[in-house]
């Protein structure tokens, strides 16, 4: 009987065993969301430094950048890549709506999405399947529409890209599910003071950076010094006149003298004839 009761208690416990270790993650038992990203192809590493574009201001509306990361498989399990866009911020509406972002793989075409839609993520690309060791190009393309007048000069924008691995059934997560596994990537160079930026995640208000209003306490305490200055009245400098400056073209003065001389010339000529034409008709 004891035996029987030793026996039955090992059987519960293995089973106890076995029910710990099912209710494990699939993605920890099996490895699956270990990657690393190359831009070469031949070195590797989890994070990439640097951002992978320039500067948004060589971009003109129509414009398009295109850039590829290679992204491998490092753990011991197949995965479905997923492509976030994320970390975004922006100082024009207007521009955030017209820069679009766009990652596609060999296999699957991604749409352009604005970034002003990554609230505060979005998903670009997900559902290839990547085997252990496999390395796959992502193609990442940054285009800049349309804008219209003066909308979106000056603007300034920044955003990263996350790839990650899960064995997660695509299309079962928000398209805004940011997640936390995988590598990221800035796409773009971080701004210093971005007016507009991306809200929390779980909050869909945009935060804005109000303008600085004047304090009315300050006054200028030279306006009741400078009140006489201003009843006088002053001229453009066009009308100053500065005798130095003047060209008083003195090249020309023999050029007057010889017609003077002409002239005179002339005139005494023409009192000459008369006065001969007055002693013939005498």
């Amino acid at each position: 009987m004891r035996k029987l009761i030793q026996r039955a208690s090992g059987l519960v416990a293995a089973a106890a065993l076995m029910l710990v270790l099912g209710a494990a993650p699939a993605s920890a038992a099996t490895g699956v969301g270990v990657i690393e990203l190359s831009t070469d192809g031949v070195s590797f590493a989890r994070n990439l430094p640097g951002a992978l574009f320039g500067s948004i201001a060589t971009l003109s509306p129509g414009d398009s950048e295109t850039k590829t990361i290679y992204v491998r498989n490092t753990g011991t399990a197949t995965g479905y890549l997923r492509v976030t866009l994320r970390d975004v911020s922006f100082s024009d509406s207007h521009f955030a709506n017209a820069l679009t972002v766009t990652t596609s793989t060999p296999s699957i075409s991604g749409a352009s999405h604005a970034i002003s839609g990554a609230s505060p993520c979005l998903v670009t690309n997900e559902g290839l399947l990547i085997a252990p060791g496999q390395t796959v190009p992502v193609t990442s393309t940054l285009t800049l529409g349309d804008l219209f007048g003066s909308q979106g000069q000056g603007a300034t924008a920044s955003m990263s890209l996350r790839f990650a691995l899960s064995d997660t059934t695509p299309g079962s997560l928000p398209a805004t599910h940011c997640g936390n596994s995988g590598s990221t990537v800035p796409l773009l160079p971080g701004t210093s003071s971005p007016t507009t930026t991306t809200p929390p995640e779980g909050d869909t208000t945009a935060l804005a950076v109000p303008a600085p209003r004047p304090n009315p306490a300050v006054t200028d305490t030279s306006a009741n010094a400078n009140a006489a200055n201003e009843l006088t009245p002053t001229f453009p400098a066009a009308f100053a006149l500065d005798p130095n400056t003047w060209r008083l073209y003195q090249e020309y003065l023999v050029l007057i003298l010889f017609v003077a001389v002409l002239i005179g010339a002339g005139i005494s000529w023409l009192v000459g004839r008369r006065k001969r034409r007055d002693r013939e008709d005498v």
